[in-house]
């Protein structure tokens, strides 16, 4: 399925406002005119539709709103998402539900290139976009669970091995 027909365009990040990692971002003519704040939004960083939540959402002018979002709390981490769009899922998009991805809580997660991740601390089941999340010298990691990014499963040790996007890790971890 096509990008454009997984998620509607909510709207484009235009630059950052501020040294917290604060955004603002230009609404799209088709954007709903309500959104629920605790669904999350999806941005593609690299070809992968990572999801976010609004932490601060404030209308402003000429259809612009001020954003932060979670785990973005630099402008180091809010400039690589300027340029960015971002999309909402359709309403239409029935999740998966015939693999229960909560047996992995508790695994350890490893990539190839970035080694020990951390512990997958919950599965995040977002709307045609399952997570992990993956808790890494506390700061949490959202990791697409797509079986392309997943190398093994050890049963015996708990443990996941990945082959993740280059950058995807140094995304969350690096500030």
């Amino acid at each position: 399925m096509k990008t454009a027909e997984k998620y509607l365009l909510f709207g484009n990040i235009l630059k950052t406002f501020g040294k917290n990692g604060e955004l603002i971002v230009k609404l799209d003519n088709q954007a709903p005119a309500e959104i629920n704040l605790d669904e999350p939004i999806f941005i593609i960083i690299d070809g992968l539709s990572v999801p976010f939540y609004f932490k601060v959402f404030e209308e402003r002018s000429n259809g612009r709103v001020l954003v932060i979002l979670e785990n973005i709390e630099t402008e180091k981490l809010a400039n690589q998402l300027t340029g960015k769009q971002i999309l909402l899922p359709h309403k239409k998009q029935i999740a998966d539900k015939s693999f229960n991805l909560n047996h992995f809580v508790g695994f350890n997660a490893t990539d190839a290139r970035a080694g020990k991740i951390g512990t997958i601390t919950e599965f995040l089941d977002f709307h045609n976009n399952p997570c992990f999340q993956i808790l890494h010298n506390s700061k949490e990691i959202l990791v697409p669970v797509n079986e392309d990014f997943i190398k093994s499963i050890d049963t015996k040790s708990k443990t996941i091995n990945f082959d993740l996007p280059n950058g995807l890790v140094d995304f969350y971890v690096n500030e």
